[in-house]
């Protein structure tokens, strides 16, 4: 025999929001029915103002300049078969970056002035520190500079402590490789930086405006065989400059 009488329907949910002055309400606590309580939802705070301070974390993390703050993979533009073949190499490279990690693979970013270079490279490393993993883009001359300084009497660090911190980071991004004299002694420094990090088995990015037989020539043979072992990655940049429509 059926009954007729019907179960009481669930109360509604009660929910109580704040309002963030820059993202708009977010939910603070929820009713408990059972318990006859307000429940605060962890954790507390805005949601998208708790996201914007993990990124700005990263970006401190990675040490990119202000100037590619934001490049992104979504905002490089691609105009040509070549500008897309370049974005999908540099972002295959991001996402696998546990196995290139793993394997100290490293790669060559070299072509034209103003083509995206940068852009990508930083992209590239926005993308790893997502993963967790911790980045540096340095210019050759900031490399260069921070070894010398070594070299004073009353420096508190020493060179091959300065080596080891670059050899530490687990991406390394070299900037403007050729845009220096390229010295004996340039080419010394650069090759203890390169070698540090291909004896760790970490990854290292070249930017160069050179062709790859003048990178292999301003940084030595030795050096930049070991950026292209175990399967380096080249991406080629032959395309008319971004600059004086879009910043690389």
């Amino acid at each position: 025999m059926s009954s007729n009488i019907s179960e009481s329907p669930e109360p509604p949910e009660e929910k109580y929001y704040e309002e963030c002055p820059s993202h708009g309400p977010w939910l603070r606590s929820i009713f408990d029915q059972e318990k006859q309580e307000w429940l605060a939802v962890t954790p507390i705070g805005c949601p998208a103002c708790r996201r914007d301070a993990q990124l700005h974390t990263l970006l401190q993390r990675t040490l990119i300049p202000p100037r590619f703050a934001n490049c992104t993979f979504e905002t490089f533009r691609v105009e040509s078969p070549e500008q897309e073949a370049a974005l999908y190499s540099c972002r295959k490279y991001a996402e696998d970056f546990k196995q290139m990690h793993e394997k100290g693979v490293c790669m060559v970013l070299q072509g034209n002035v103003g083509t995206g270079k940068n852009h990508l490279a930083c992209a590239i490393a926005r993308q790893v520190s997502k993963q967790g993993y911790s980045s540096l883009l340095l210019s050759v001359a900031e490399i260069i500079q921070r070894v010398r300084a070594t070299w004073d009497p009353q420096s508190s660090e020493k060179e091959t402590e300065i080596i080891e911190r670059f050899a530490d980071v687990d991406l390394l991004i070299l900037d403007e490789v050729g845009r220096q004299y390229g010295s004996g002694a340039e080419k010394i420094t650069l090759f203890q930086v390169i070698d540090a990090r291909y004896r760790a088995m970490r990854p290292t990015i070249v930017i160069s405006n050179l062709l790859p037989t003048e990178i292999s020539g301003y940084l030595g043979g030795a050096a930049y065989d070991r950026l292209r072992e175990n399967h380096g990655v080249l991406v080629e940049f032959y395309w008319e400059s971004h600059r004086g429509r879009h910043d690389e």
